[in-house]
């Protein structure tokens, strides 16, 4: 897990599932999004859960699936509004903060790389304040392209230029991991639990964080909480 920061100026973070927990993502799109798309067809709810299925297998991993406009469309519902119904479930992961801060103290760029559409990070910002630890702040959907293509990566450089051999990415998605391993980026880290109540992820790629906390020894001035 071992970051050599004196080789590292940037630093590139994931929101969901790295920064801020998972589980409020869960929660919505496995639970209030079906149950919410059922209940208005109720006249055949067996096929409108295969349609919302086979929208979400179609769209997994491109920029429509993190579209909140995209889902407004498709379901016919305030996909805004539900969210705002489970705001109390938008939490700052354990140890997010005390990162950020220390890396801005180390004198390192804090970057958000989210595929989140801005009206999402503007929804999450306002319970968090995430992005006040953050100096730069990129939505896929500006880029017109998802962290899962190569080409994000790329056009990143145009609005938030970084050098690949002193960028670390921190990033839940493994996906997104890969995509930015292709595009010269080696300082890769996953999440082992992006959900903080769900169950943990593996990988053979990736090394994940057991916490943000992992990344502190070695930092100036960070220091590994007590456990």
């Amino acid at each position: 897990m071992h970051v050599d920061w004196s080789r590292i100026d940037t630093v590139l973070f994931d929101m969901d599932g790295t920064l801020l927990d998972l589980h409020f993502d869960n929660r919505f799109w496995r639970e209030l999004i079906p149950a919410e798309y059922i209940r208005c067809q109720p006249d055949d709810p067996e096929c409108a859960r295969r349609r919302l299925e086979d929208e979400m297998q179609r769209v997994r991993g491109k920029l429509e699936w993190y579209c909140v406009d995209h889902w407004t469309r498709f379901t016919g519902l305030d996909v805004l509004g539900l969210k705002r119904e489970l705001a109390h479930h938008v939490t700052i992961k354990p140890h997010a903060e005390a990162l950020l801060d220390t890396l801005s103290r180390a004198g390192r760029r804090r970057v958000l790389v989210t595929n989140a559409h801005p009206k999402v990070y503007n929804f999450k910002h306002q319970l968090t304040r995430i992005g006040d630890h953050l100096d730069t702040i990129v939505s896929a959907h500006d880029l017109e392209c998802a962290k899962e293509d190569t080409d994000f990566w790329e056009r990143l450089q145009r609005v938030a230029p970084y050098d690949p051999a002193r960028t670390l990415l921190v990033d839940d998605n493994l996906l997104a991991l890969a995509s930015a391993a292709r595009q010269g980026l080696t300082e890769l880290r996953g999440m082992r639990y992006p959900d903080e109540r769900g169950e943990p992820m593996d990988s053979r790629d990736f090394l994940l964080l057991e916490s943000l906390a992992d990344l502190l020894p070695g930092l100036p001035g960070g220091q590994r909480p007590a456990t």
